[in-house]
């Protein structure tokens, strides 16, 4: 079994939610079984895109299997070739305001010919599963199925850090996630000593309409895993009222760093928190305002989260999600 994976987001510059996923994924798979990884020389990502379809595919004749884990395989795989293929979401079709024409047009084009040409789909969680087979049934069939990202626990739980006096948040500057709501929110509570920091990378792919001068707030473009595991640690809360998650990875980093966490009610999100976070109304600012207050308020309620959060962490691996992938590999073999 010769397996080929498409590491076209290692040569990304700057590491979000797909990134960390192919790496940390990728990185396990390695500790089980041999692969190769190819990936563009470039950074560019339109160059990338170019090598996915027209030099990845030339890769491939020594190949039993190619996985593509990062919502796009090339429109061209050898029959011979059995491709696995992971879709985080449909979210270019379900917020398709929130990104750029090209980038809307492009995966709407491409998507759906890589759900019909994949052996097996793979997704994050259940409702994502559920989310794709409604749009596309007849694509996936019987082939899509969930495996669940993982976190670092141990790396996160090892050390102790005070608490310092802010309210953390993490997500991309995307309309999906509610930033503007975490901001609205934050000026109604009644403590005004507390601070916000806001860490938001800027996606190319993303249209931006962003202001913020509000006392108070420090908005950071980008951290390192390690810079952001410090800044987990030490927040007094951790909020994410996001519209749409696949997985809601920072809720689990939260959670592993022993953080208490607020956040949606809706899409994945209940999936990953379980009974260990406080969800809200992402829709209601009223509700995401009383829900961080509420927090904030009981110390009782901080520490039951903060030992709830740790316990639910441990429920989710790199190296469990590593397993699960290669049982797919080897599945899609025997077939």
């Amino acid at each position: 079994m010769k397996i080929l994976i498409d590491g076209r987001v290692l040569s990304h510059s700057k590491t979000t939610g797909i990134e960390i996923h192919a790496i940390k994924l990728i990185e396990n798979i390695r500790k089980i079984i041999n692969v190769d990884i190819a990936k563009p020389k470039f950074t560019n990502k339109y160059y990338a895109h170019f090598w996915e379809h027209f030099i990845l595919p030339y890769k491939l004749r020594k190949y039993d299997i190619l996985f593509c884990p990062s919502n796009i395989a090339p429109l061209f795989v050898p029959r011979k070739v059995k491709l696995i293929y992971t879709l985080h979401d449909i979210s270019f079709l379900d917020f398709s305001s929130n990104y750029s024409l090209f980038f809307q047009k492009y995966y709407a084009f491409i998507v759906p010919k890589n759900l019909r040409r994949a052996d097996k789909v793979i997704t994050v969680s259940k409702y994502a599963k559920h989310t794709i087979l409604n749009k596309y049934p007849i694509e996936v069939r019987d082939k899509i199925l969930y495996i669940y990202n993982g976190v670092d626990c141990f790396i996160y739980q090892n050390i102790d850090y005070k608490k310092d006096n802010y309210i953390l948040f993490v997500g991309s500057m995307s309309k999906i996630k509610n930033y503007k709501a975490v901001i609205e929110a934050y000026k109604m509570i009644r403590n005004q000593d507390i601070k916000l920091k806001m860490v938001m990378p800027k996606i190319d792919n993303l249209k931006y309409d962003f202001q913020m001068e509000v006392k108070n707030i420090e908005l950071i473009d980008f951290m390192n895993q390690k810079e952001l595991f410090y800044l987990y640690k030490r927040a007094k809360l951790f909020i994410y009222p996001s519209l749409y998650d696949s997985f809601g990875l920072p809720v689990l980093e939260a959670m592993a760093c022993g953080t208490p966490v607020v956040t949606s009610n809706v899409s994945s999100l209940p999936e990953v928190g379980g009974d260990a976070v406080v969800y809200c109304n992402p829709n209601d600012i009223n509700d995401i305002k009383d829900k961080i207050e509420m927090v904030l308020d009981d110390e009782k309620l901080q520490e039951e989260l903060r030992q709830k959060g740790l316990q639910r962490a441990k429920e989710f691996s790199w190296e469990k999600s590593a397993s699960k992938h290669i049982k797919v590999f080897q599945e899609v073999m025997r077939s």
